[in-house]
């Protein structure tokens, strides 16, 4: 008891630091526990949209490695659209033999710790004082704490980000053969855990290498080079396997655009809502080295700086990346996501720097930094507050999570009835189609999310007009936004739309003066897509699928039909020949 008393003593910050942790980890289990009690039935709740990761994970469990499609019994051994090592990471503690939820729970405490050592990790790199440290990573932690709950992405994500920044720290204060290495391999994992990971990591390495090469700071320039080299080689395997699906693939880009694609050169307004942060703090350090002379020959400070200046920048670049490159895929608002843990720990790191050395600094640099920084730490707590606010214990709102355990006695029986994987068709738009291929080892006709994969638009489109026919969708429902949004993913509807609009913002913003100048007018993503679509659409079912849905039913290898009686009152699988083999209060299973 003496050595562990005298080990907590020693380690005060890391303790409490852990403990809290700890204690936050607990609060999707309090508040389920709260909000479901006795009627819980091993579902679990959903607090953002981490169902699609789970269901990822799954695939890997129910033995498709490949993580093909987790939905479409068709495509769940082909190849992945976009490759996530966090998939195999994540299902690792079931492989082991681990429940599911038993497996949620323990990645989300075993991440949230490896989260925090890092970020501590980075504040100590940083030279942050250590109960600064601490606070700044319960900070980022309960801003990130939405993100960190999702399997895959981000959730395996984090530590290797962070990661990455102390490497390049430690780089730009000493060229080592230990710190190349580190560099390297961060680089090099970046590359298997998210797409933006990785290029913000090349466009960062750039920019110092550039800074080296300007400031003939020779050995920066080779260890940066060297690092570069050994972490792209590492990470190679990935961008050759893009390049490989998208030229072998005739269905690349249209699965790329569901994700999200659009191909403009307009940035997102991001580069300036969150993106401007950024700017800000690289101002003030630009006001603090041309205005304190102290500062200029300080060498932490110029470190530091250069650390902070190069990170944001390649952040900031990477947002508007498309300026370049002609493709935006949603890049603004994932960049946010890790920009925001960028804020905290270069708001902190300058703030506490400043203060060690406030005696060096006039009173009008002391106001300006104060101003400036308390801006960033409100803004910061403001993105913390809606990243957190779900995950509230309360007892109200969460109608969804109780009604979710009903679908464990259809799934039951499924799995029981069912030896190997067969296709149950269910409307896309119910949370029971998104939980069956996570609670059993069956597939759907068609689910929102199994869009996401490597499939055809038309093949999208005809499982969706497959899915609908007992809803017998007309000309106006087709066009509806909430069901254009199930089966156009986020091209058409909405990012296209927008990004015309964006356009003719910035027109009028232009031409402000000109009354008579013509920018167009802002269309909705159903004009924007046209009539004839939603015409070819609604043709499409009344003439060739709907007087065919046996035969579409047979290709898609549906077997099940799965009605909600609340919900889906029209659904009458009875003049499909189905024969109903199991009911209960809510939900009917039909055997086509």
């Amino acid at each position: 008891m003496s050595r562990i008393a005298e080990f907590l003593k020693q380690n005060k910050q890391t303790t409490v630091l852990t403990l809290v942790i700890l204690v936050l980890t607990g609060i999707p289990a309090f508040n389920t526990y709260l909000a479901l009690g006795d009627p819980w039935q091993k579902i679990p709740p959903t607090f953002t949209d981490e169902t699609f990761y789970h269901a990822r994970v799954q695939t890997i469990i129910n033995g498709h490695p490949t993580q093909g499609n987790p939905y479409f019994l068709e495509h769940a051994d082909g190849p992945p659209l976009v490759i996530f090592a966090g998939t195999w990471i994540n299902a690792i503690p079931q492989l082991s033999g681990l429940s599911l939820n038993a497996s949620l729970t323990f990645n989300f405490v075993l991440w949230s710790l490896l989260f925090a050592a890092s970020l501590y990790w980075l504040f100590s790199t940083l030279r942050v004082n250590s109960w600064i440290a601490v606070i700044g990573t319960i900070f980022v932690y309960v801003q990130s704490y939405s993100h960190i709950w999702r399997p895959v992405n981000l959730q395996p994500v984090y530590p290797f980000y962070f990661l990455f920044y102390i490497a390049l720290l430690r780089l730009i204060r000493e060229q080592s053969k230990k710190n190349v290495i580190l560099l390297a391999v961060a680089t090099g994992a970046s590359f298997y855990l998210l797409a933006y990971l990785w290029q913000i990591a090349v466009i960062t390495l750039g920019l110092l290498f550039l800074y080296a090469c300007f400031t003939k700071k020779w050995s920066l320039g080779k260890a940066t080079l060297l690092a570069s080299f050994i972490g792209g080689f590492l990470g190679l395997p990935v961008p050759l396997y893009a390049l490989w699906l998208s030229h072998s693939s005739p269905y690349f880009w249209e699965s790329v655009g569901r994700l999200g694609l659009v191909n403009t050169h307009l940035p997102m307004a991001e580069i300036v809502y969150s993106g401007g942060w950024i700017i800000l703090l690289l101002a003030l350090l630009a006001i603090l080295y041309w205005k304190s002379r102290n500062l200029r020959e300080d060498k932490e400070f110029i470190n530091l700086s250069l650390f902070i200046t190069i990170s944001g920048l390649g952040l900031w670049i990477m947002q508007g990346s498309n300026l370049f490159t002609g493709k935006l895929l949603e890049t603004g608002e994932h960049i946010k996501t890790l920009l925001q843990p960028w804020l905290i720990f270069s708001t902190l790191c300058i703030g506490t720097l400043l203060w060690t050395r406030r005696w060096r600094l006039s009173n009008q640099l002391i106001i300006i930094s104060s101003v400036i920084l308390g801006v960033l730490i409100l803004v910061s707590a403001n993105f913390a507050s809606h990243r957190f606010y779900s995950f509230i214990p309360a007892r109200d709102g969460h109608d969804p999570w109780i009604t979710a355990q009903l679908y464990a006695q259809p799934f039951d029986w499924l799995q029981e009835r069912e030896i190997n994987p067969v296709v149950v068709w269910s409307e896309p738009i119910n949370d029971i189609t998104t939980y069956l291929p996570i609670i059993t080892k069956h597939f759907v006709l068609y689910a929102w999310a199994g869009m996401m994969e490597l499939l055809s638009d038309d093949e999208v489109q005809e499982r969706y007009l497959v899915s609908q026919y007992f809803n017998n969708p007309t000309l106006e429902q087709l066009k509806d936004p909430d069901n254009m949004r199930v089966y156009l993913g986020r091209h058409d509807m909405p990012h296209a739309a927008k990004t015309e609009e964006r356009k003719i913002k910035i027109c009028r913003i232009i031409f402000f003066w000109d009354s008579n100048k013509d920018c167009g007018t802002p269309q909705t993503p159903a004009e924007y897509l046209g009539d004839a679509f939603f015409v070819d659409l609604e043709n499409k079912f009344q003439n060739d699928i709907k007087p065919n849905i046996k035969a579409y039913l047979k290709k898609y290898h549906v077997s099940y039909i799965l009605k909600d009686k609340i919900l889906n009152p029209s659904y009458h699988p009875e003049v499909l020949g189905a024969k109903r083999v199991y009911a209960d209060d809510r939900f009917e299973l039909w055997q086509l």
